[in-house]
């Protein structure tokens, strides 16, 4: 009987726990993308943000930047 007790008490121990790791990755990517500032150049006329998008760039006294 007190096996049988441990058994189902380390069973449920072992689901809360497996529960207790869980993210919301979706909530934090939608955060992430509202402040995006700034991007890498990649070719004379284009870049990428830091969202993964392509943009595009010209070249003003000297340095790159976005065109609107």
């Amino acid at each position: 009987m007190v096996r049988s007790v441990i058994i189902v008490g380390i069973a449920v121990t072992t689901i809360i726990l497996s529960g207790a790791n869980f993210k919301n990755i979706e909530a934090k990517e939608i955060a992430e993308k509202k402040n995006c500032r700034g991007y890498s150049v990649i070719e004379v006329d284009k870049g990428i943000d830091c969202n993964g998008d392509t943009i595009k760039l010209t070249k003003v006294n000297g340095f790159f930047e976005r065109v609107n």
